[in-house]
């Protein structure tokens, strides 16, 4: 419970400020399952479909926060990194009648 809620902290918090980097990790296998190493999280880039997101990170993450308003959807999602105390988190924005797409990233990496 304790590193669940350090980790959405980090993530929040990196989504906040920027992308920070306090420790180098070790450099992990890009198309991890179930965890997003930095190789991946480089390649997510603005514009780019939620289905292409979860592609690359190989895994859909957890919905932090959602809003809707005049059919415009905002929504943040944290993901579990292949390195213990790191945090990645993005902000996707749907326009009505679109689909989701990469506006912001931000992570925090720990070795």
């Amino acid at each position: 419970m304790r590193r669940k809620i350090l980790v959405s902290a980090c993530a929040v918090l990196a989504l906040l400020v920027g992308t920070v980097t306090l420790v180098p990790s070790a450099a992990a296998a890009n198309k991890s399952p179930g965890c997003v190493t930095k190789a991946e999280y480089k390649k997510a880039e603005k514009g780019m479909t939620e289905a292409h997101v979860k592609k690359i990170f190989g895994t859909n993450g957890r919905r932090e926060a959602r809003a809707t308003s005049g059919g415009y959807v905002s929504e943040i999602r944290s993901y579990k990194t292949c390195s213990k105390w790191s945090a990645v988190a993005i902000s996707l924005d749907e326009k009505p009648h679109g689909s989701p797409q990469l506006t912001g990233k931000s992570a925090a990496w720990v070795s």
